[in-house]
């Protein structure tokens, strides 16, 4: 069976690839026509009856019926093809573009922006108690060159608060490092496999739910497709393209799609986030894959926050030795503005404080994903919202709180958030790091016994 799936998608991908190089203009379908020449009545007639795989197929021309509906600002036809149907918006025309980049207008480009009522850079509908676990490795330590004066700064709750020995920050960011690397080698990952099962999956605090993940891509697969299955509706517009999207990412391996997927609003966002290793462990499977798309330079997430948890920032700006982790993904913009237009939309609570995050990566971060269009490596926009620039921020990636900046005038907060990262290493460090910690750890348990 997925010898036949696979064999579908290259079919496919064969076929679009022959009508790009050689399109047949003025050939094409009546739905497309129909999409073309503005015909909203015959469009709601066919569309009912339209398998979803030709609603989008491009067609001998060279082009999608969302491309021609777009182009020739026919606004209703392409309310009804993406609001309504969930058409494809990321493929390409003979000429290369997206839909999206076909649209003259800025109505018509709103169309393809997230909905008004939909705000997933700051979605605090979800139960999700902490973006952020803080970690500490001298609690008695201050600095206090920071802007912000205020001395409420709260002590994190202990359940996301994790205490270091000195220097043991460095041997965490390697620790991470060594993993990494062990998951980008076939060999790696064999030796990480073997590793967890005979010493480290007790020992390094591995659950057995992590050890699946590790040790089975149908286990990985099985757990994307549970949350697919059990939270977006059969009667969602974009559940099949939800399906689409998956079903690339399990027979391709291709990440992209499912980052595409992450990024709809769709109940699939939110149920992965909360359960973040569902996407955590193919994130970092696939790192190496994503290496042109490591992000570098500046990025903003605009949020709200509680007072407790704006001086939990402050106790961590305070206390110098302390960094900041992401407990799942956060997305951020290149954009500042796009960021100030979140933190503006409305919160479950009227009690919180606008804030805006600028985290800086100084160098290329494996962890911070580019999932705009990157024209020095002819890479496609992979996020569903081309015109929020998003930076995605994965889990582990570690920061450290250098300013926290009150502003009356507009009743906000900036936080600034230096990036930590790890020297790289190769897989023959990776395990040399990993004996030295299961040598630690059998050592450990000797003078306690």
């Amino acid at each position: 069976m997925e010898a036949k799936v696979k064999s579908w998608f290259k079919k496919k991908h064969n076929g679009q690839q022959r009508i790009l190089e050689d399109p047949h203009k003025g050939e094409a379908s009546e739905f497309y026509f129909a999409c073309r020449n503005g015909d909203i009545d015959k469009v709601k007639q066919m569309l009912p009856i339209i398998p979803y795989h030709q609603l989008n197929q491009l067609e001998p021309n060279g082009s999608t019926a969302l491309h021609a509906a777009t182009y020739f600002g026919h606004l209703d036809i392409v309310r009804l093809l993406l609001h309504e149907y969930g058409s494809q918006r990321h493929l390409r025309n003979r000429h290369g573009f997206t839909a999206y980049e076909e649209a003259e207008t800025d109505e018509m480009r709103q169309l393809y922006h997230r909905p008004s009522g939909e705000n997933r850079f700051n979605d605090d509908s979800m139960v999700i108690k902490e973006a952020f676990e803080i970690i500490s490795l001298a609690t008695n330590k201050t600095e206090t060159d920071g802007s912000d004066d205020d001395d409420n700064a709260k002590k994190p709750d202990e359940r996301y608060f994790i205490s270091y020995e000195k220097n043991e920050m460095q041997m965490c960011l390697d620790g991470l490092s060594g993993v990494k690397a062990l998951f980008q080698s076939p060999v790696g990952r064999s030796i990480m496999k073997n590793g967890m099962k005979l010493k480290l999956c007790k020992g390094a605090g591995y659950s057995d739910e992590e050890y699946k993940y590790v040790t089975s891509k149908k286990y990985r697969h099985d757990a994307l497709k549970k949350v697919l299955d059990e939270h977006v509706p059969t009667n969602h517009p974009d559940y099949q393209q939800c399906c689409e999207l998956l079903k690339e990412y399990i027979q391709q391996g291709t990440i992209e799609s499912l980052f595409t997927l992450y990024t709809m609003d769709t109940p699939f966002y939110r149920q992965s986030s909360m359960l973040s290793n569902t996407l955590g462990f193919p994130f970092f499977f696939h790192l190496a894959d994503l290496k042109q798309r490591y992000y570098q330079g500046y990025s903003y997430r605009g949020t709200r926050l509680t007072r407790d948890k704006l001086n939990e920032y402050r106790w961590a700006l305070k206390n110098k030795d302390s960094i900041l982790s992401p407990l799942t993904f956060a997305s951020t913009s290149m954009v500042r503005d796009v960021a100030e237009d979140f933190a503006d939309k409305p919160s479950s609570s009227s009690d919180k404080i606008r804030t805006i995050f600028i985290y800086h990566f100084p160098q290329p971060c494996d962890t911070a994903i580019n999932l705009s269009e990157i024209p020095e490596y002819k890479l496609p926009c992979i996020s569903f919202f081309k015109n929020e620039q998003e930076i995605l921020v994965g889990p582990r990636t570690y920061f450290k709180v250098t300013k926290i900046e009150p502003d009356q005038c507009k009743e906000q907060y900036t936080i600034y958030l230096e990036n930590l990262c790890g020297e790289q290493k190769t897989v023959l460090q990776a395990i040399k790091i990993l004996l030295g910690d299961d040598m630690k750890n059998k050592t450990s348990k000797k003078l306690r016994d």
